[in-house]
């Protein structure tokens, strides 16, 4: 037979910390209702948003591409990142990139270095990479 006090406290254990998840969810401002879907980015200018990447310095860390380094600074794009995430990681960064103010990089200046950013290309695969048969790799 089951001893009832202890179902008691895995119980009373387990409604207690449901109970802690959901009020840590709604005290670190998240939502259990189903969220609106992302706005589109503004438009920007990909040439425009090219030399203000290389004005600014972010191609000093981050590759004149925004390719990246294991160094200096992570790849940038393209990414799901959603414009707000991008411009408050500008904005308000954490660890060692320094921020960019508006008097530094206007908002206009932002929109166009996020399209720029998005603008380009995936990073692929080398087909001889994915294959682990040597004999496929000639």
């Amino acid at each position: 037979m089951m001893n009832t006090r202890l179902v008691r406290r895995v119980l009373c254990a387990t409604v207690l910390s449901g109970a802690a998840v959901l009020s840590g969810a709604v005290l670190n401002g998240m939502s259990l209702t189903a969220q609106a879907p992302p706005q589109p980015a503004p438009a920007g200018n990909v040439e425009k948003g090219r030399l203000g990447f290389i004005r600014v310095g972010c191609a000093q860390c981050h590759g004149r591409e925004a390719q990246g380094s294991p160094t200096t600074g992570p790849r940038l794009g393209p990414n799901g990142l959603p414009y707000p995430a991008f411009a408050r990681a500008v904005r308000t960064p954490r660890l060692q990139m320094p921020p960019y103010s508006e008097r530094i990089l206007s908002d206009a200046d932002l929109v166009d270095l996020y399209a720029f950013v998005q603008s380009r290309p995936k990073v692929t695969t080398p087909p001889a990479l994915l294959s682990s048969d040597p004999a496929k790799q000639n």
